[in-house]
């Protein structure tokens, strides 16, 4: 590549026939190398953001892959998470339906046992109420024959003709 330099520096043999005017060649040339100059300056600036630009790619990609990588942790911890929790509402159903079935259990015991106090109770009943009227049928059987036994000689006992 050609730099300002070469260019202000280099220089042309003197033509004997028709040459070319030696100060216009320079102005020219001196006018190229300044454009040149500047070109190199800005090519050189353009380097230098190119490599900032350049950093911050490769910044940005690393900042890209740590991102990945904290979201397919999170993901995992999300899955954990979720095993965990569907762990623990299974004990938790599992302990709630052993109570309940405990709770019904008891609950049944106590059931048969209260009707059996019923039927206990119903029997002891039915025999106190067979027992009392066994009482009252002997009574009235008493009673019956005492009023027989009273009632004739009662009546034997009334003269005739009274009411």
């Amino acid at each position: 590549m050609i730099t300002a330099q070469d260019i202000r520096e280099k220089t042309f043999e003197k033509s004997r026939i028709g040459g070319y005017d030696m100060a216009s060649v320079d102005n020219f040339l001196e006018e190229i190398a300044d454009d040149i100059t500047a070109a190199q300056k800005e090519n050189s600036v353009l380097k230098s953001k190119m490599k900032v630009l350049v950093d911050k790619i490769e910044e940005y990609r690393a900042n890209e892959e740590a991102l990945n990588l904290a979201v397919i942790s999170a993901q995992k911890l999300a899955v954990q998470i979720e095993a965990d929790a569907r762990t623990r509402a299974a004990a938790m159903i599992a302990d709630a339906e052993k109570q309940v079935k405990l709770a019904v259990g008891s609950i049944q015991e106590q059931t048969a046992a209260e009707e059996k106090r019923l039927e206990t109770a119903k029997a002891a009943t039915a025999k106190f109420i067979e027992a009392a009227r066994a009482i009252c049928n002997t009574q009235l059987k008493n009673i019956d024959s005492v009023a027989s036994g009273i009632l004739p000689q009662a009546a034997e006992a009334k003269p005739a003709g009274s009411v």
